[in-house]
């Protein structure tokens, strides 16, 4: 009788190989990761490392949400990012004359001892207008450690910057602008005034720039329609920014009563929180005294990932501002291919095209509010070209992939 086949159990020698072969694998395993980590840890000690200076959220501002962007862009794989708080927000510990100088102070020397250690091959410094004596500073202590400087300036007024300064300001304003190598701003006019001040620095102008993004779901647009209590039929005009004063809101009020007795299916919404105490009561006021409720929509502070939402519910974006640099919110409603009314100031005539992609007016002209509104709202083949004026000019101008590839240039400038 045939012996039966021999079945191998656990303890056998094919279950020692097996457990073998499973050791072994494994063992590949980790050893493919540890190389994998070790390399990717040579690969981060070897990139050039860059010192990202600005405000943090919260708040999440303009600045704040650039350079997030910056720092979790592209260039993260060329360069090693850090970031240094700096904003006007102080913590409840430093409060006061005193407290808050003695918070500045220890700042500037957490800052410079990062500077000193020689692991940082540039400095990126975002600044606006109001902060440029601690902004002078900084410089200051990145050019004792021998770090290249990149300044970026988010300047609006150039006037209140410098011309109309006191004298204390303008002398370490232009000491501050002798100190970075690379000068990058918003727009021309900043570009040929610094130019004019004597600068050694190479001063460049570099638009901002947002991602693009695909619209948001109809349903949560016809969620926000709801909420705003908006009918099928109105032409929503949209403005975007912190209400008050500066954005031209009073001008707006004064601009709806003439809209509406001409076009009643108008309807303005007016996206944010006011930006001055005050403002916001003195807005409401008005609309209750002249009975504009109908036609008016405040919708106070709003989360800024929900903004492409009232954009999309939008015919048109309106932005009268008295005092702006480049705003994004003109650029976010160029994304989603809006017309955009505006005003000439700074650099909102470099931004928008007359008739291409938005209307220009007069910053304080009411009338002018009413009456660009009135034509976009009487004229479709109008509307529609500037829909697509708008949208090319966001891809051509201000797409995120553009800006970071100019920024990209600028940082190998610096290093050779």
């Amino acid at each position: 009788m045939p012996a039966p086949p021999m079945v191998a159990d656990s303890g056998g020698f094919d279950g020692q190989t097996a457990k073998i072969c499973d050791r072994t694998q494994e063992s590949e395993r980790l050893a493919s990761q540890l190389v994998h980590f070790v390399a990717n840890r040579y690969e981060e000690h070897n990139l050039k490392r860059i010192l990202m200076v600005g405000p943090v959220p919260p708040p999440y501002g303009g600045i704040a949400s650039l350079m997030d962007d910056i720092v979790n862009s592209s260039l993260s794989e060329e360069y090693s990012f850090e970031v240094f708080e700096r904003s006007g927000v102080f913590p409840r510990d430093a409060q006061g004359f005193l407290g808050r100088n003695v918070f500045r102070l220890r700042r500037f020397a957490r800052f410079f001892h990062k500077v000193i250690s020689g692991r940082f091959s540039i400095v990126h410094i975002h600044s606006a207008d109001p902060a440029f004596l601690g902004t002078t500073i900084i410089m200051l202590l990145a050019r004792l450690a021998r770090v290249k400087i990149l300044l970026h300036m988010h300047g609006t007024d150039w006037d209140s910057f410098y011309p109309e300064a006191p004298w204390f300001t303008k002398l370490y304003t232009r000491l501050g602008l002798c100190l970075p190598n690379t000068i990058v701003v918003l727009y021309s006019l900043w570009r040929d005034n610094i130019k004019r001040l004597g600068t050694s620095a190479r001063v460049i102008v570099l638009r901002n720039f947002i991602h693009n993004s695909a619209p948001p779901p109809r349903d949560q647009v016809e969620l926000a329609v709801k909420t705003l209590d908006l009918e099928p039929g109105n032409f929503v005009v949209v403005t975007v920014g912190t209400v008050g004063w500066r954005k031209g809101c009073f001008d707006i009020l004064k601009a709806v009563r003439r809209v509406v007795t001409e076009e009643p299916t108008v309807r303005f919404v007016m996206v944010g929180g006011e930006e001055k105490p005050g403002e916001w009561q003195q807005l409401t006021d008005i609309i209750i005294r002249d009975d504009l409720a109908r036609w008016v929509r405040m919708t106070g502070e709003v989360d800024r990932e929900k903004i492409p939402l009232y954009l999309a519910l939008a015919d048109v974006f309106l932005l009268p501002s008295y005092i702006e640099g480049m705003p994004v919110a003109i650029i976010e409603a160029m994304r989603s291919g809006l017309p955009v009314i505006s005003t000439r100031v700074n650099a909102i005539p470099d931004m928008i095209e007359q008739e291409v992609s938005g209307l220009l007016i007069n910053p304080g002209a009411s009338d002018e509010i009413a009456d660009a509104v009135l034509r976009l709202k009487r004229d479709p083949e109008l509307r529609n070209s500037i829909r697509s004026g708008a949208r090319s000019c966001f891809i051509e101008k201000f797409e995120f992939s553009r800006g970071v590839e100019n920024l990209r240039t600028f940082y190998r400038d610096l290093l050779t």
